[in-house]
């Protein structure tokens, strides 16, 4: 019975650090720009979205969950950096497992309670996005350029209020893939190794 139940724990103890998981902080580039999926989401007024008909200079997806408590954190600060990133052609996206919620109006009352009542949100059908992009921890950030393209990810939480983060970004509008682009990045390049937050 005490193994039973010891076996309970630690089995809610790696459930609990999984969903909060924060990852290294820092914005990384990708070496060689890679090919993003060619899927679909579902919008808040329950258009398909398809990914690469993007016409911003750059598209940030947030991967989050509801169950994830550095998610709900970067909410408040998210708010404030989407007008900013609006007026510099930059799209933000907020994107979930449509099976965390029964209908968009939950998931907007939920954004407005932690701080988020105008940011966009999308629904992942299936998990297919996260699932092609390979994440398995929230929050986690893929930033996509103009020619849909993934260059830059951010592992965990980051400090969506850090000037030193947007020039950062700002940074990926100027640069052009120059290299030969591969199905899978080998290796990232750190643009910065201090703590966003």
């Amino acid at each position: 019975m005490k193994s039973l139940i010891y076996a309970i724990a630690l089995t809610f103890i790696i459930t609990l650090t999984a969903h909060a998981y924060s990852g290294p902080k820092g914005l990384y580039v990708l070496e060689y720009p890679v090919n993003m999926p060619d899927v679909s989401l579902q919008s808040e007024t329950n258009e398909t979205v398809h990914l690469l008909d993007s016409n911003a200079d750059l598209t940030i997806l947030i991967f989050w969950s509801q169950s994830c408590f550095p998610c709900l954190r970067e909410m408040k600060r998210l708010e404030k950096f989407y007008p900013q990133a609006l007026e510099d052609n930059i799209k933000v996206m907020l994107v979930s497992p449509a099976s965390e919620w029964r209908n968009n109006n939950e998931e907007r009352k939920f954004l407005t309670k932690y701080g988020a009542p105008t940011l966009p949100f999308f629904n992942d059908p299936n998990n297919k996005l996260s699932l092609s992009l390979g994440i398995g921890s929230t929050p986690y950030t893929v930033i996509m350029n103009k020619e849909g393209k993934k260059v830059a990810t951010i592992q965990g939480e980051a400090d969506w209020s850090s000037s030193k983060l947007y020039k950062q970004i700002k940074q990926l509008i100027k640069a052009a893939p120059s290299a030969p682009l591969l199905s899978e990045p080998h290796g990232y390049s750190n643009l910065t190794n201090a703590p966003l937050n």
